[in-house]
Order: structure tokens, then sequence, then C-alpha cells
């Protein structure tokens, strides 16, 4: 188990102890460790002392979460609060968050656009004061808004007003100017003070929460979907009741940039400051930005059905947004509806396949403004986040507006000439393909991280991964990494498929260059491009998102970023491109911001979609498509949605614990990774502890598979690109031949083979003979090994060296009378279709014992209840005879010695004997069951014989790399590729590569698992993690006797027969 946790020490930095105030930390440790075992770790964490107490006399270390002093003997880490993203305080309470009242304020108000947005502050009653001012009560950062611009009181009976404060730019309620003179402010009510927009809203109370559970290891689970015990998410547009209890205590804040009326004032989170920036009025929306439609503006949206009075409309022009196909459900919109829509335009409703994450229609509010619940503001996030709420991760890939984004808000007319206020102008990251943000880097900043917690809020872990490549050498790798810091504590950034790091991060080239060849591969392994374009909703997901701050440097790099940008989209990849560049201005018009965006950043000029942030102080954007030659038109205008860097870590570390309850992966393909250095076959067979339960509810498994009639013959070679690579004898086969030079791990690939054949069937139904050619020498144990260490496992009848002629003439007779006993039995026709006919008249198992259920009934009969019996009782004990047509396979290992025999080898003079019955079992096994896996070298006289024609499935081997290590274990942990690295095609011309899973070698090692503490350090956060070589038990069992052993044992226990030897 591995946690992050925060340490903070409240009296600060100390130049004696060089230690500091707070430290992020990585633990790890065993699940049900107490938090005693590492609370000395977690103060010299952040004191820098070594010594385990805070004082030379080693007092017990004391450690806060919140205002809550935790035990160290009875809290366990894992545990809430001990779970992922918790911050600890040492020695004394931090200052505490407001979050406890969030279900006891009647009252709350929340700053719902602006450059500043996100705020939820708790109204307890009295006044508090709203402006640009440290020592306003709500302080925005807004240069248009005065340093003390209004007043909100609310009175005991619980009614709420709002006064000017002779502010510059003035106030404005649902559109009526404030005065000096108390005005109520109802709920739901839009206050508008210079681009900020501020809302009155009722508590959401406990209903407004999901059930979690915490699973012990650090995170809790939230299930996903509707949860009927929960409150809707909308909340009435009323005032409190009049039988609320009367408000009482302080104003709180819900996260950390404002302090507490009639409390001690704390040191406030920096925001980016505005300098001596003048003080400009309020922009409104003018007349060219035209109608409103379905509440936002919305880049990249296509509809389905146009509007009848805009089908002709002179706007129709360019070409579609680039880098991503348009569903085919929604061309009918075309080009036209999109920019009628981009400028605000009246459109078309967006008709949605019904689905689990649908939402449901919206209610018609009669008031002039109805909330966006569609595109969620930054407040609503901060609480969904927090609760966590009922709409958290609540977009699926059915989604209609999945992917879709959040930007600034807009004042626009309704049909009926009315008034909309703060209307979401919104862009679609499915629909544009990728999209660039350009303006002033504070600015910037602020909106990339309303964008990205947009998504991180309404998209789950499991269907979105979010990636960061911020490599832009032209600022330093301290400002690069404190600006993104909370982004690690999202979920959303951890590998989920396999990637080699530790987070999705890239502050450097190298760690780019890992997360855009991970990338990469992906898009050109891709998904069906013909799924793509029919799906009512684009791709199916899984999404990334890929965050390009700047320049990633390099050529090569900017190629592959550029590839992703317009590639990616067909396999669910979505650029958001970052470009720092001075406001869009009269002095810097649209194009030349542009194309100053697109030298800073190349991959600006691949975006479908861009917002330009504008004016003096950069509060305000464009919004425009993009086509080939540019721009598109002036663009949507809009007041810019941004949030500051307090509210994102408050907003990530509320996420950093929760996982969606449901199984991983469950609905995503596998993603293709690098192969291995070197793979151990129990892990790929999922058997790493190989127990006879485990593998005789395989057994039972294999026995109701309907096409493998007969027996499974199912053989896991080892590690691919996207799992386990299987090798089907039945589906794919019938014969499989390994091809590679000395050295390769031939002969390792074939224990393998045996080894994953027996766990796949119980040892009646498939028998297995063995043939050495070369003597018995193997390549990977030493003389007298070869496949002599797979006789142990029940399923081996016989067991072949090619050293004794006469021996080997017996052999070869006894395996071509198996074939005509096989034949005879089949007649005319095959092996699958006997088995059917014995399925069906059930004597295909009642050959062990005649007449109903007896005791010798195998526990392939069906229990008298519904039932599994994996262990038989005291008279099934008894070893049953094998049913009269199992499957069966013949392993060579090396055929090249059987078809040229060295001179003076002691089996020459059989080895054509023994040829001419294998060359039968290539012609006539797939018809009798009898399958052919051979190893061979590479080209040579074998390439003519009969076997190797007949091969249906081939592995081809590399040659050894030459390593200095003195076996695979070795050569694995140099960073070399173990032997049996190679490739495996298929008959239909599918072509994968392998790693060969190991076998013979020794159980690992168990490191002992104490709990460690280090700092956490996140400029390293994409590298690849350190791994110690894993090192083998010299004298322990090998993972072959091993699973011998399980198989023997289960064998036993479900009274299996075995097949009868040829020898």
């Amino acid at each position: 188990m591995q946690i992050r946790l925060t340490v903070v020490d409240p009296l600060g930095a100390s130049p004696r102890r060089g230690g500091a105030a707070t430290r992020d930390v990585l633990v790890t440790a065993p699940t049900g460790t107490e938090l005693a075992s590492v609370a000395p770790a977690l103060a010299s964490a952040v004191t820098g002392e070594s010594g385990a107490g805070r004082e030379s006399g080693g007092a017990q270390v004391v450690l806060y979460a919140g205002a809550d002093r935790l035990d160290p003997r009875r809290h366990t880490l894992g545990e809430p609060p001990l779970v992922d993203g918790a911050v600890l305080s040492l020695g004394a309470p931090a200052a505490p968050e407001p979050h406890p009242e969030l279900d006891d304020a009647p009252t709350q108000l929340h700053v719902v656009a602006g450059p500043d947005a996100g705020g939820v502050h708790l109204l307890h009653g009295g006044r508090i004061t709203v402006g640009r001012s440290a020592d306003a009560d709500v302080p925005l950062d807004d240069p248009d808004v005065s340093r003390l611009h209004c007043a909100v009181t609310v009175t005991a009976e619980g009614r709420v007003t709002v006064t000017d404060l002779d502010s510059t730019n003035g106030t404005t309620l649902d559109g009526a100017r404030v005065t000096d003179r108390p005005l109520r402010f109802p709920s739901g009510g839009l206050l508008r003070l210079g681009e900020s927009a501020l809302r009155v809203t009722p508590s959401g109370g406990p209903g407004a929460r999901v059930r979690t559970v915490a699973d012990g290891e650090g995170c809790v689970r939230v299930p996903l979907g509707d949860d009927p015990d929960a409150c809707p998410w909308d909340t009435p547009d009323a005032a409190p009741a009049p039988d609320a209890a009367a408000p009482d205590g302080p104003t709180g804040h819900a996260y950390g940039t404002a302090g507490r009326v009639g409390a001690e004032r704390t040191e406030r989170a920096a925001v980016p400051e505005q300098g001596r920036a003048p003080r400009i009025e309020s922009r409104p929306a003018g007349p060219s930005a035209g109608r409103y439609e379905e509440h936002d503006t919305h880049a990249g949206h296509r509809p389905d059905q146009p509007h009848p009075d805009e089908l002709d409309s002179p706007t129709r022009k360019g070409t579609p947004v680039r880098g991503t196909d348009i569903p085919a459900a929604r061309r009918r919109g075309g080009i036209g509806a999109w920019a009628r829509k981009l400028t605000g335009a009246r459109g078309e409703d967006v008709q949605a396949d019904p689905a689990p994450y649908a939402e449901t229609p919206p209610v018609a509010v009669p008031e002039a403004f109805r909330r966006p619940e569609t595109w969620p503001d930054p407040a609503a996030l901060l609480l969904t986040a927090l609760g966590p709420g009922p709409r958290l991760w609540d977009r699926g890939p059915g989604h209609p507006e999945a992917l879709a984004v959040r930007l600034g808000t807009a004042d626009r007319t309704g049909p009926d000439g009315s008034a909309l206020l703060a209307v979401p102008v919104t862009a679609a990251l499915r629909e544009a393909g990728a999209l660039g943000l350009a303006g002033p880097r504070p600015r910037l900043a602020g909106l990339a991280r309303a964008v990205l917690a947009q998504l991180a809020a309404l998209h789950s872990p499991d269907l979105l991964e979010i990636v960061l490549i911020s490599a832009d050498r032209s600022r330093s790798v301290e400002e690069r990494t404190a600006e993104w810091s909370w982004l690690g504590w999202l979920p959303h950034v951890r590998p989920g498929h396999g990637q080699d790091c530790r987070l999705l991060l890239a502050y450097d080239r190298e760690q780019a260059a890992a997360r855009t060849g991970e990338l990469l591969r992906r898009v050109e392994s891709g998904t069906d491009p013909a799924s793509f374009r029919h799906g009512p909703h684009g791709h199916p997901g899984p999404y990334t998102v890929v965050v390009v701050d700047g320049d990633p440097g390099g050529s090569a790099l900017r190629e592959d970023v550029a590839r992703l940008a317009l590639s990616g989209p067909r396999a669910g990849v979505h650029v958001v491109c970052l470009a720092e560049t001075a406001p869009a201005s009269p002095a810097s018009p649209l194009t030349a911001t542009y194309e100053a965006a697109c030298a800073a950043t190349p991959t600006f000029r691949e975006c479908g979609a861009v917002a330009l942030l504008s004016g003096d102080v950069a509060t305000a954007l464009r919004l425009m498509r993009v086509a080939p030659t540019g721009p598109v038109g002036p663009g949507t205008l809009a007041a810019v949605d941004a949030v500051s860097g307090a509210w994102a870590e408050r907003f990530a570390r509320a996420l950093a614990p929760l996982r969606p309850d449901t199984p991983a992966g469950d609905r995503q393909p596998r993603v293709a990774l690098p192969l291995p250095l070197s793979a151990r076959l129990l892990d790929e067979l999922g058997l790493a502890r190989a127990t006879p339960a485990s593998l005789m509810a395989r057994w039972a498994d294999a026995a109701d598979d309907t096409e493998s009639l007969g027996g499974r013959a199912r053989a896991v070679l080892g590690a691919g690109p996207r799992g386990p690579v299987t090798a089907d004898l039945v589906a794919d086969g019938p014969h499989l031949l390994v091809e590679g030079p000395p050295g390769s791990g031939r002969t390792e690939l074939l224990r393998a083979v045996v080894a994953s054949l027996a766990a796949a069937e119980r040892p009646d139904r498939l028998g297995m003979v063995l043939i050495d050619g070369r003597d018995g020498v193997g390549t990977a144990a030493g003389v007298g090994e070869g496949l002599r260490a797979c006789t142990d496992i029940p399923h081996v009848t016989t067991h072949l060296i090619a050293n004794d002629p006469v021996r080997m003439r017996e052999f070869a007779q006894s395996l071509s009378a198996e074939l005509k006993r096989r034949s005879e039995l089949v007649g005319l026709t095959d092996f699958a279709h006997w088995h059917t006919g014995h399925e069906v008249s059930g004597r295909m198992v009642a050959q062990r014992g005649s007449g109903g259920r007896g005791a010798g009934d195998g526990d392939l009969e069906t229990p008298p209840s519904s039932t599994l019996r994996l262990r038989p009782g005291a008279a099934r004990q008894h070893t049953e005879a094998a049913p009269p047509l199992p499957r069966l396979v013949v392993v060579v290992d090396d055929l090249d010695a059987l078809v040229s025999p060295a001179l003076g080898s002691p089996g020459r003079p059989a080895a054509g004997s023994v040829m001419r019955a294998l060359e039968a079992v290539a012609r006539e096994g797939e018809r009798l069951g009898v399958h052919l896996v051979a190893a061979s070298g590479t080209g040579g006289r074998t390439a003519e014989t009969e076997p190797a024609r007949r091969a249906t499935l081939r592995v081809t081997l590399d040659a050894p790399s030459g390593g200095r290590g003195t076996g695979p274990a070795e050569r694995g942990a140099e960073g070399e590729p173990a032997p049996g690295r190679g490739v495996l095609a298929y008959p239909d011309g599918r072509v994968t590569g392998v790693q060969g899973g190991r076998v013979t070698g020794r159980i690992p090692r168990t490191a002992t698992q104490r709990p460690t503490v280090l700092p956490l350090d996140w400029q390293r956060m994409g590298d690849p993690p350190a791994r110690r070589p894993v090192r083998e038990l010299g004298n322990g069992p090998t993972d072959l006797a091993l699973l011998a052993s399980a198989v023997e044992r289960a064998a036993r226990q479900v009274s299996a027969g075995q097949v009868p030897s040829l020898l």
C-alpha cells in the first residue's frame, strides 16, 4: 500500500533545524499498519530532526488531522482520515478548514464565475464585505472589482441583503443596479461585480453527499450512477424556510484564499497579482453575440437538426474541425450550425441516446436566470469534490456532453427578448479534437486549472486519464513544478495502463518523450476506425487529455505532440495546448495574438478551437474555431472562468483518495505497452499462488467450454503488449512451431507450454507426450534436463529421450497405433463431432462408470445443489478411468535432431521412424485430437518437413543478446531482455510480440515489508520507478515444481485418471 500525505509544521521553518514548514511524503506500508510505526519518520520529514520527538527529550510524536488529535495506536494507515492526500499537522492543530460546516450553514455564497471563481463561503449571519482588497471578508482577484466593492448581510431571521459600497464599476443583482440601500438578495439571484458573479444558495445538507466506503488501502470507493438516497443536485431557488434555525457564528470559507470574520486572519495562499493594472468598466456582450441557445455557446458542438430559419445562413463556410471525424448521427448540423453556436445564435436541441449517465431534462424555471446544471460552475465543482456530491463522475462515454468544458460566461438574449445572464460558453474536445488556450501566464494558469477541474470532477479515472507535458525550458523547472503540483493529487494522473512512471507527468524532455511515446503507441495500435466513425458519440473511451504547457522542445518531440493533436482524437486522445502570450487588444489584434501563440507553442496551430484571453487585464476571452487557414470569424466574447492555485489544491486533495467502486478496466480495451525484459509464467497465468483450489476452478470452467469439446488445449506463452499471450491449439491450431537460434529460449518456452496446458485442463482430458531430440541436453538447464523437468506433471504420460533406438522404434509404433485407434473410434467424423455426439447422449463421462450417480462419479457430473463441489467426499477419492478419447499433445524439443541426427548419435538409426510418426500426427492430428508442439532452429531441412509446413501457429524467437549475466534473471536485471523474446504469428495473419514466461526459475524472495516514509519529489514522478532486482531463492523450489505439486494434489482431489502411456 502506498499513500501520499502532507505533513505541516505549524511553527514554521526553523533555520536551526533546517526543516521545511510543509513536506509531501510517500508512505509505503503493509495494509493495517499502525500510525505509530511511521509517526517518527513523518515528524522527521518535516522538521529535519533525526530523532522521534520534537524536543531533545524524545517525547511522543503528536499528529493532528484537522482539529482532531490522532491516536498513533488506534489509527491505521489507509483508513480515514489517513487516506491519500490527507494533511497532517505536527504538534498542534493547523488552521481549521470549514468543511465540517458545509452541513450546518443555512446559507452559502458561491463565486460562480469570473477570474477568481469557485469560492464557497458559509454565511452564519452578520455583514461581510466583498472586494479586491485583502482586508475584504471575501477577497476576489478581479481587477474590475473595487477594493471594498459591496456588502452582503444575513439578518437574524435569515434574510439576505446586499448594498454597494460606492464601487467604481457598480454592482447589479439580476440586472438591477444595487445602491447603498439594502436590496434583498434572493436565493439563486446573480450578483455581478466587475467580471465576477456571485450567488446565494441554501446549504445542500448531508443529503447532498453520496455514500462512500473506505477500502483500507488509502482509497475511498464511490459508487457510479444515481444514488436513490441522495438529494437531487439542484436546490430550490427559494429563501430558507421561516422555521429554519437563525444563523449564528462567523462566516466560513470553503477554501483557503479568505479569512474568517471575527477570527484572527491567517496567511492566505498567494494569488497572481495584477500589478497596477487600471480598473476598467464591465463589458456587456455586444449585439454581435447573437441570440441565446440552450444556455451555452458551444465551440465544436454540432447539433442534429438546424433551425429552419438558419439553413441558408451565409456563415456556412469552412471545413470541419481537424483531427476528428464528425459522428454520423450529428453530421446534419454542418459547419454553419457550428458557426452559429459559436456566435451564440439559436440552434437546435441535441438528442442523445439514453445512457446510464444521461441527465434528466432541465425543469423550466419562471425566473430570468436558470441554473446551468449541464455545465456546473467552479463552486459547484468544489462542493461535488468535497462531498462527494451526486454529480461526481456522472459523465460516461455515452453522455452528450462528455469532454465538454466551460470556459467562461456571456450575457445573451432569450427567445422572448428577456436577458439571460452569465450563459456558459463551452468547448467540446470530442468535436474540436484539440483545444488551445493562450494569454498571460497568471490568467492562463487559472483558466487551465478550471478546465482540468471540470474534466476531473465529471469523468471518472476509469474513463479519463490526464497527462501533463510541461518541459518548456524558458521557465525554470521549480516554477513549473510549483504551478502544477496540485495536478499530481488527482487520481486521473495515476498510470492505469502500465505506463512506466509513478504519475503521468513530464517536467523534462526525457519524461516528455516517454509520455508521448506511450500515447503514440496507443494511437497507432488504436481502435477500429469504423467504430469511431459510426459511434453516436465518437470514440467510446477511455479518453486521455494531454496538457501541453509551452514548447516541449526538440523537433522530434514537437512532431510527436503535433501527431497526437491531429491523430489522437481517433483513439480518444485530446490535446489541450497552453501558450503564454500578451492578451488580445487593439494593440495586439486576434490574428497577431494567434500567431504569437503558434510561435510560442508550435502545437497550438493544430488545435481545432482556440480561446484567446483578451482585454487590458486578460479577464475576457475570445473563443474561435480554427480552419486550416486560421481562425474563423471574430469568435465569441466571454468573461473568463478561472480558479486560484489554492482552490485547485483543495479540489485535487478532495479527489485524491476517491476511486470508482467498479471493477477497473471492465469497459476499457487494453493499451499496448512495451514488452517486459523478463516474465514469470505463474504471474501471467494468474497463479502467483498456485493452489489446488485455483486449478480445480479452472478445470471446472474448462468442462463447460463448448468451443473446446473433448478437452481444452490453451497455452499461455508469456507476456505480450496487451497482457498474457495465448496460443489456443483448438481454435488457432492444431500445431505450434517454435523457431529460434541456440540460446534463444526454445526449451524454456516449451516447458511453459507444458505447464500452462496442465493448468488449463484435467489430466484425464488432456495427455502430453514429451520427446527430447538432443539426447536430453537443454540450453537453459544443463545436460540431462531438457523436458525432463516437466515429468512430475500428472498430464505427462510419456517421456522419450532420443538416445535409445529400440525405445524410439517402440515409441513410433505405439504413437502410430494410437492414431489408428483414434481413427477407428472417430470414423468418418472428427474429434469435435465425436465428442459432440457423446455429450448429447451423456456417454462422454459415463465411460468412467455405468448407470446413474454412484461412488465413482467425477466432479464433472452435475452436483445435486447449485454449489460447485471442488473437494470430493471420501467415497470419491479413488482414481477413475480416463475417457477413451482425450486430447493428446506431443511436445518435441529440437526437431532438427530428428530430421538430421548428428553422426555418432545413439538415436540416429531410429530417428526416421519417429519422424514418420510425427509426420502422421501433423497430417491427421487435427481430425483425431492430437496436437504437435515442436521447437527447431531457423531454416535447414526442418522447414521442408510436414510438421513445419502444417504448423498454423509459429513463434519466432530472437537471437540471444549476449549479455554478461549468467542467467535469465540476471540479464533482466541488467536491462537486457531475457531469452524467450520473439513474435507469435496466428493463422489469420495477426502478429504479436511475446516475452516467454520463465517457469524453471526459483521462487522469488519476498522482501520484508517494513513501513517507509520518503519525501515526494514531484519533478521525478514521471521517471520510471526504481525497481530492486528480483533475487531467487538459491535453494528453493522452482515455479515448475510448485505448479506440478499443486496439479498433482488437485488431480487427486477430483479423482482424475491418467491417459495411458505410449511406452
